[in-house]
């Protein structure tokens, strides 16, 4: 309630903890940032590939890969910094409303509500559809979801394990795994696809049939 910062767990360089309020905060690997009350972003961990190494300037959106991380600044472009070797900080010009990282890839909702994705693209992670979207979620290896704007959702990239097999319907959250994803029905039930690992809470529903 102080928006004072607390981490736990793993922690490389767990003296490094900044002091000071902040208003919203993403984990990477082993580095976190976080921004400030004055829109300001402080990183602290692993700094590999100068991944803490955050630009001047003010941020409303945040967000963590594994050695990199991206924002939106307050005129709604975005930048990136950190480990570039599968072009993770080749940030698109435009503006956005959304970003969402994965390990090795970002995508972003620009101001007309279409997506761009950049980075790796080693399973068609990268290839965004057309249309527009109101919500979007990177996984953390090779594929994406969205949510278009007629509340239907979308994946695309890797589906070995069926996680880019979207389930039809109308939702208003997702969120994306490593291979699996989950998103929020209009009706407030939750439906998981692809190689899903998880206890699912009462009147959670499974789609397809690769659940361990």
């Amino acid at each position: 309630t102080n928006n004072n910062v607390t981490c736990w767990g793993n922690l490389v360089r767990p003296t490094d903890i900044p002091t000071g309020q902040f208003t919203t905060i993403t984990a990477g690997s082993t580095h976190s940032c976080g921004i400030r009350n004055n829109g300001a972003v402080t990183c602290w961990g692993d700094n590999d590939y100068v991944r803490v190494d955050a630009p001047n300037g003010q941020f409303t959106t945040i967000t963590a890969g594994i050695y990199f991380s991206c924002g939106i600044r307050t005129d709604n472009t975005i930048t990136c910094w950190g480990n570039n070797r599968h072009g993770e900080t080749d940030t698109p010009d435009g503006q956005f409303t959304a970003i969402t990282t994965g390990d090795l890839h970002s995508c972003g909702i620009r101001t007309d509500n279409t997506v761009t994705c950049w980075g790796n693209n080693g399973a068609g992670e990268t290839d965004a559809p057309t249309g527009q979207f109101t919500a979007i979620t990177a996984g953390g290896a090779h594929h994406s979801c969205g949510i278009r704007t007629d509340n239907t959702v979308i994946c695309w990239g890797d589906n070995r394990y069926g996680q880019t097999d979207a389930p039809t319907g109308q939702f208003t959250a997702i969120t994306a795994g490593n291979t699996h994803s989950c998103g929020i029905r209009t009706n407030g039930a939750v439906t998981c696809w692809g190689n899903v690992k998880i206890h699912l809470p009462p009147g959670a529903q499974l789609s397809g049939i690769k659940a361990a």
